[in-house]
């Protein structure tokens, strides 16, 4: 192990169209004690870095406890996935980086507020992120050793804007960029599959923003996403969860390594039996396949496979420099 992930509860601020996690029940969040033991038997374990996940961690009382708890046991790279609100408030965010966070990676929706603000089920939700980010990027002006990363969730309603969120956002400070496609895992009895853009309508968009993000000297991974769905040359893109060596736990003590996660490992169909790379795929996720079926998966060819990594890319960023 590497990496651990820990989804310290999952209450949040927000109420996203497709996130089953914000539950503010008692038995969906754990305690400052089972938080601080998982950060220990992570590095016994071996790993390195913290990923803090949720719901929204730092709307938790004992959040910035849990990040001095995770700088007391060594970890190097401490990790806050955040809807960026809380953010907005200066004292807070300067108590957070003085208790030892060194990355954030925000969630992105979209650069019209109205959609952002609906896929988020947050009225003032765009704007608050704006305000968060506006004090994270001032930190870094001040000098803070803090890395900006941006996790952008694709649906049929943003899919159009990826280049533009990229430049907006890189423009920003953000270097490094995660792709995910809507899922319709444990989305209960909503149909939500309008929202679940097709991937090989995504595909020129996706690697023109694969393409603009390398250009501005930032990098960018889809994820969920099969070698066959993406042109071999940019196959750079694809993200390999199993490079990774990240472990996930979840409130009530379940964990699990992430490519063996319900989002990572898919299915393969019958066409996938003669692809080239079928050895290093992880699939294509079910409720993908319920929606749009499996005609887009074409087997890739030796020929087309030469001289590329199907593998893709991990998420080990450039580690920051101590404060």
């Amino acid at each position: 192990m590497r990496w651990l992930e820990i989804s310290t509860g999952f209450a949040c601020n927000c109420r996203c169209i497709g996130c089953h996690s914000c539950s503010a029940a008692s038995a969906d969040q754990m305690s400052l004690a089972e938080v601080q033991a998982w950060l220990l038997r992570g590095r016994r374990g071996g790993a390195r870095h913290v990923w803090l996940s949720g719901g929204e961690p730092t709307i938790r009382k004992d959040f910035l406890a849990t990040l001095r708890a995770a700088r007391a046991v060594g970890y190097e790279r401490i990790k806050v996935q955040s809807n960026g609100m809380m953010f907005g408030y200066s004292e807070f965010t300067r108590r957070a980086l003085d208790a030892g966070m060194n990355e954030v990676n925000l969630l992105l929706k979209s650069l019209d507020p109205k959609i952002h603000d609906g896929l988020n089920r947050t009225p003032g939700s765009f704007a608050a992120l704006d305000r968060g980010l506006c004090q994270l990027e001032a930190a870094k002006a001040a000098g803070s050793r803090l890395l900006l990363e941006g996790d952008i969730l694709v649906t049929s309603r943003n899919s159009g804007e990826l280049v533009e969120l990229v430049e907006h956002y890189a423009a920003r400070g953000l270097t490094h960029f995660n792709l995910w496609l809507f899922s319709l895992v444990d989305q209960g009895d909503r149909d939500l599959r309008r929202l679940v853009p097709r991937i090989s309508d995504l595909r020129p968009t996706m690697e023109a923003a694969f393409d603009r993000a390398l250009a501005l000297g930032c990098t960018l991974v889809s994820l969920n996403t099969p070698a066959c769905m993406i042109t071999p040359s940019r196959w750079q893109a694809l993200f390999d969860a199993s490079g990774m060596d990240l472990m996930v736990v979840n409130p009530g003590g379940r964990s699990f390594m992430l490519q063996d996660s319900s989002i990572e490992h898919g299915v393969f169909v019958e066409s996938c039996g003669t692809c080239s790379v079928r050895a290093v795929c992880h699939g294509m996720r079910q409720d993908y396949l319920d929606v749009h079926g499996a005609a887009e998966l074409v087997p890739v060819t030796p020929e087309a496979a030469a001289g590329f990594d199907p593998r893709g890319s991990v998420l080990d960023l450039p580690a920051p420099a101590p404060r």
